[in-house]
């Protein structure tokens, strides 16, 4: 019973039109974000490059660190006149008052010991010895300037500047990107290389933006084939049928899965192939099966809790709310991706992040919290699907509301 019922659904899934929008949404998605990644694909480095951000970023960052970084920054704004935040995950230009900015001049030559009026003069020598368009702008802070100083004038500005600065503490942790030495980048080289696979990092690039597309788009598919029976007005048929509740809501939400996933799962065969055409004759062992092994463990977790989370709240409301609780849930998932999207940082997330394909250190070091994370939205999804079950099963004896009116089970009136 449950494979018939299994092929069936998914012969309905696949007649769909708003299944085959969304296989569209992903192959566009995919193409515009990776495409044919083989003549992109890294190149051992070589010592005296121009610079080394393709092979990521310092792990070390010290507070010295951040203090040049975000002094750099503050400079910059101050002699553009604007200051970029993020009060709500996308940017804002902000322009201070007057006094404000001479608040800001007065901080930079607090914390620099650079005159406002030399910044300038300071900027210009920094673009003659460094390409500004790969590499941020430092200044070194003023000798004896503590971190804790630092922070409290970062404060200052974070106040001026409003919601989404850049200038706390938290932001300048999180987004303080230092590119690599040589040698740092061929330590990174080689463990995407030697430990990786080289196909693994490629394919957790592909999860990252995957992972994306799969934290939205099949809500809309899961709501239209829950809210399709209801209007041709099939559902007191189907309450009819021999086969179980839990074999009926199952079946369904098994070959949804299935048919949400197949697309993701050939997809993710493009940068295994690119990885072996690209590396042909070289040394580098590959990882087949990596596509595999990340498509079930990183992608299928997010699409098990979307399609449950549609199919939950379909037959709780009989409407399409699922799609508005979801598409909140992916706005929020996504605004707190942003701290970690150069992976390592997974937490609680719907979406992992994972936006480059090298960071092997960092997949390895939140590994077991990536594990949690993916077994907990897997158990978040068999949770919602008992609880769909139960609402499915109470509607069948005609226990909840179905179609506006209360249906319970009646009994004959006695005559008087």
């Amino acid at each position: 019973m449950f494979l018939r019922l299994f092929q069936k659904e998914c012969a309905q899934v696949g007649k769909s039109l708003i299944y085959w929008l969304y296989v569209v949404c992903l192959v566009v998605f995919f193409s515009s974000q990776m495409g044919s990644m083989k003549d992109n694909m890294l190149q051992p480095p070589e010592r005296g490059q121009d610079n080394y951000q393709a092979y990521g970023f310092k792990e070390d960052v010290t507070e010295q660190d951040l203090m040049r970084k975000a002094l750099g920054e503050l400079a910059w704004g101050y002699y553009y006149g604007s200051f970029t935040t993020y009060p709500v995950g996308y940017a804002k230009d902000v322009r201070l008052s007057e006094s404000e900015q001479e608040e800001v001049g007065r901080i930079i030559n607090e914390t620099t010991g650079i005159e406002p009026d030399k910044i300038e003069e300071h900027l210009a020598a920094y673009f003659e010895k460094h390409d500004v368009t790969t590499e941020p702008y430092l200044i070194e802070p003023k000798k004896g300037l503590t971190y804790e100083a630092f922070l409290n004038e970062m404060e200052k500005v974070t106040d001026m500047l409003g919601p989404g600065s850049s200038f706390t503490e938290e932001s300048l942790k999180s987004e303080t990107r230092l590119s690599l030495d040589y040698e740092g980048a061929v330590k990174a080289y080689e463990n995407l290389t030697d430990k990786d696979g080289y196909t693994g990092g490629y394919t957790r690039l592909f999860c990252d933006y995957m992972g994306i597309m799969a934290g939205i788009l099949p809500i809309f598919v899961v709501a239209t084939r829950m809210l399709r029976d209801r209007r041709a007005q099939m559902q007191d048929l189907i309450y009819a049928r021999r086969a179980s509740s839990a074999v009926i809501i199952t079946s369904r939400f098994a070959a949804m899965t299935v048919m949400m996933m197949a697309p993701i799962i050939i997809l993710s065969l493009v940068p295994t192939v690119d990885s072996m055409i690209f590396t042909k004759g070289s040394q580098i062992s590959l990882d087949y099966l990596a596509f595999l092994k990340y498509d079930f463990g990183w992608l299928l977790p997010t699409v098990l809790a979307v399609t449950a989370v549609g199919m939950f709240f379909t037959e709780l409301t009989d409407t399409a709310l699922g799609v508005l609780v979801q598409a909140a849930w992916w706005f929020i998932s996504l605004q707190i991706g942003v701290a970690g999207i150069y992976g390592g940082q997974y937490g609680w997330n719907l979406i992992p992040r994972h936006n480059t394909e090298m960071n092997y250190s960092g997949f390895k070091e939140g590994f077991t919290q990536l594990a949690m994370n993916r077994a907990f939205y897997t158990l978040l999804a068999a949770a919602l699907i008992a609880a769909t079950i139960w609402i499915y099963e109470k509607k069948r004896k005609g226990h909840l509301k179905r179609r506006g009116k209360i249906l319970r089970n009646r009994k004959k009136p006695t005559q008087a």
